[in-house]
Formats: structure tokens, C-alpha cells, sequence
């Protein structure tokens, strides 16, 4: 229990609870013991807030998984090795009462559902109680604000989704993936990237995915997850998200004037503009105005705050697409580099598989691969990487050439293979190469 502070506004708060489902609920069990091992895959002995009843869910359990009848008589018995006798579970005519109270053993989920919303406010509401108390501490700034990350962090990754499920359940959802895939053969089934044949290859961009697009600083990194952005918001007209942790958002709202208008960024930065440029300019900003791009540009975002903007995106824009720039500029707690870099890279996997949008996120590679091809290798700073992400795409260019390579090094679910992409630095865009304006059709990759 959390210790709270004398005169707080909290501290008489009562915890969030339902004293009546409870009881029901373990009436439930005591009426369909079979009911008992789907109780403890779904709740836990803190579920309850009654003591009684917790000790009573923790009783059924064990003699449950000891193979003992659960009936009156049986509980009877098993109680009275309970440290506390059999007050520890209210006395037997409080346990007896609890089936005569439940109107049907069919309401478990109805219940269940109760106890798991209750629980999980009180679980807030202490972690409000212990985040005051650290806030209000003598401990400097720092350790305060650590404090209180780490006390959110578990509440914020923890998420309903995933867990168990029968085949008939997976199934179902497979063959309706697939039947989508057919149905839309040879296209994209994910957020379309607006590059062909990346799209072609990956079918877009999947939910849940983790994608790492990694490459040396200057390649232009940052420039295709623009155009991707640009892409995916102004042309399909879906939502994305854009964690810039490295460029203010005006520095990439130029860039994306200049992609769209065709006017050389430089041209934007000194202001050195024709009358033909301005016009260019400014039917391109209205295009942009109306594309549901949301930009964040914090610098120094801990991963327990990339998390709840990712989750703020989602929730309130629906994004469909995020973007972080980049992965080595994010901050967690770590007694190494190599350390804080696989938390950070569990964290955006963890974000990915929860929001179930596909997260696109930038990695610098190590000096190693300025003289070689790049490889899974190279990632920087940790080898987690490379075994979080679904899909590792890699970029490369000779000196002084417009023919960019992208390399898909690593695809949990198809093809590898390099791919090409003409590059035009002066617009900082990238775009499909001229072959596949004629023949729309660039030769997979093998």
C-alpha cells in the first residue's frame, strides 16, 4: 500500500472498487469450478480489493491446481490450513452466501470486466499517490523526474492485447488477411511508402511492424522518411506521425515545400526566389496545410515519453504511420550504451505491437560501414536492433551519383533484396526511378 502524505487531498481518497461484483464474481467460480482456470489467466489475487476475497481466489486456485473438488465442504476443510484460519476467507457462511448472491454463473465475463477496470484505477490511482510523494521529496530535479518515469513506465507499456488464443480465433483472423491479400493482389496491403518497389516488396508498410531504416549521416536518411511522410499524408491522405528528435518542425516543413514545389531548398533558405518559385511555394504550402501530418520536434525524448506521444497520436489523430529521427537520440536508463540502446529498441517494438501501426524509425550505423557495404553489422551500438526489427532497409550511395540503393537487409515475413531510388539533392527528395514511370515494373529483388 502506498504511503500517503498527512493532509494530501488524496489521502482519504477511497480506492476504486466493487465490493458486490467480487462477491459475485467468486460465487461464479464456486458454481462452475471449471470457470477457475479462466479466472487465473485473467485476473490476478489483486484484482480483488477485499482481503477476504483475495484469499478466497488464491484458496479456489491452489485447490484447483491440487485436482480438489471445489464445493462447500471441500473449502470447508482446505480453509482451516489458512494461516488466519478460516476468517482469512470471511468465515464459511460469508463464502457460502457468495453463489446464492450470483444470479448466473454466465455473468463471469460481465464481472470479470468489472474487477479488471476497478483493479487497474487502483493501480493508477497508488501510482498517483507514489509519484506525489516523489515529486514533492527533497531529491534533486533529476531523481524526481526518474522517480516518477519509472513509476509510469509499467503502467504505460502494460496493454489488454496479445495473450492467449485459440486456434479457431487465429485462424479466422489469418484467412481474412488473406483472403484481403488476394483480393487485393499486387497491391498494397499496408501504408503505401509512395516507392514502388519497396511497396511491391513489403506490401507497404504493416501494422505492428518495427522498420529500421538505417544508413551513415548525410545519406538522406531523414529525407526519405519525409518523402515517405509527404507520400503517405498529402498524396494517400493518411494519418502519420513524426517524431523529429534532431530537426525543429519548420526545418521539415521546408524540406517538404521544397519536395513538393520543385524549388531548390536552398533557394528557400536564402531567400533568393523568383516570382515563378513563390507561386510554386505557395500552391505547394496549401497542399501541405491540409495534410494530417502531426510533427513533434522535443528534443531528448526518454522512451516513457516517445511512448505517450505515439500513443497521443494514435488515440487522438489515428495515425497510421509513425516516425521517429532517430533511434540513438531517444534517452533511457541503462548502465551502458549497449544497455540503453536495446531498451530503447524493445520500447519501439513494444509501441509498434501495441498502438498496431507500423513504427519507421531512423538508426545511424557505426564507422565500420563507411568503407563497406552496409550490413546488419554495422547497426550502431547494439545488437537488439537488428533482432527487434521486422524489417532492416539500408542506404547507400557512390559519391557524386543520383542512384541510391536500398538494401532490404533484413524481412521477417518476405523478400530481401536491393532496390534503387534516383536522389536529387537539391530537393532533398527521393523518387522512383525513370524505368518504372515506363514499364511500372521494377525486377524484384533477389
Amino acid at each position: 500500500m502506498v504511503k500517503q502524505q498527512e493532509g494530501s487531498v488524496y489521502a482519504n481518497s477511497p480506492l476504486p472498487n466493487s465490493a458486490e461484483s467480487e462477491q459475485q464474481l467468486l460465487g461464479c467460480l464456486i458454481l462452475e469450478p471449471e470457470l477457475v482456470d479462466e479466472a487465473v489467466v485473467q485476473l490476478r489475487a489483486e484484482s480483488f480489493h477485499d482481503l477476504r476475497n483475495q484469499n478466497l481466489f488464491k484458496l479456489l486456485g491452489r485447490m484447483r491446481d491440487e485436482q480438489k473438488p471445489i464445493s462447500m465442504p471441500s473449502i470447508a476443510e482446505e480453509s482451516k490450513s489458512l494461516k488466519g484460519g478460516r476468517e482469512e476467507i470471511g468465515g464459511l457462511s460469508y463464502v457460502a452466501n457468495l453463489s446464492n448472491q450470483t444470479p448466473s454463473a454466465a455473468m463471469f465475463p460481465y464481472f470479470c470486466g468489472i474487477l479488471k477496470k476497478k483493479a487497474k484505477l487502483r493501480e493508477y490511482q497508488k501510482a498517483a499517490y507514489e509519484i506525489l510523494t516523489s515529486l514533492n521529496s527533497n531529491n534533486d530535479d533529476e531523481t524526481r523526474l526518474d522517480n516518477a518515469a519509472a513509476i509510469l513506465t509499467p503502467l504505460l507499456h502494460e496493454s489488454d492485447g496479445g495473450g492467449e488464443s485459440t486456434t479457431k480465433d487465429i485462424i479466422r483472423r489469418a484467412v481474412s488477411q488473406i483472403e484481403s491479400a488476394f483480393t487485393h493482389k499486387g497491391e498494397c496491403t499496408g501504408v503505401p511508402t509512395g516507392f514502388r518497389a519497396l511497396d511491391k516488396q513489403t506490401g507497404g508498410l504493416q501494422a505492428g511492424d518495427m522498420i529500421v531504416l538505417a544508413a551513415r549521416p548525410s545519406m538522406g536518411k531523414t529525407s526519405l522518411a519525409l518523402n515517405i511522410a509527404e507520400n503517405v499524408t498529402c498524396d494517400a491522405g493518411q494519418p502519420a506521425g513524426f517524431l523529429s528528435l534532431e530537426m525543429t518542425d519548420t526545418s521539415l516543413i521546408k524540406r517538404i515545400l521544397s519536395s513538393r514545389s520543385k524549388v531548390n531548398g536552398h533557394k528557400l533558405m536564402n531567400g533568393s526566389l523568383s516570382k515563378d518559385d513563390i507561386t510554386k511555394i505557395t500552391l505547394a504550402a496549401g497542399q501541405v496545410a491540409k495534410a494530417p501530418l502531426h510533427i513533434n520536434d522535443k528534443a531528448g525524448l526518454s522512451i516513457v515519453e516517445m511512448a505517450a506521444i505515439c500513443r497521443r497520436m494514435v488515440l487522438k489523430h489515428g495515425v497510421k504511420l509513425l516516425i521517429i529521427d532517430y533511434l540513438q537520440l531517444l534517452q533511457a536508463k541503462a548502465e551502458s550504451r549497449v544497455q540503453e540502446v536495446s531498451r530503447i529498441s524493445s520500447a519501439i517494438k513494444s509501441v509498434a505491437k501495441e498502438l498496431g501501426v507500423p513504427v519507421l524509425v531512423l538508426s545511424q550505423l557505426s564507422r565500420m560501414a563507411e568503407d563497406n557495404t552496409p550490413s546488419l553489422r554495422h547497426l550502431r551500438d547494439s545488437g537488439a536492433i537488428e533482432q527487434d526489427a521486422d524489417i532492416v532497409l539500408f542506404l547507400s550511395r557512390d559519391s557524386g551519383e543520383k542512384l541510391t540503393k536500398l538494401d532490404i537487409a533484413k524481412h521477417r515475413t518476405g523478400p530481401t533484396g536491393v532496390l534503387e531510388l534516383d536522389w536529387d539533392a537539391a530537393l532533398t527528395k527521393y523518387t522512383n526511378p525513370k524505368y518504372w514511370c515506363k514499364n511500372e515494373a521494377q525486377p524484384d529483388a533477389a
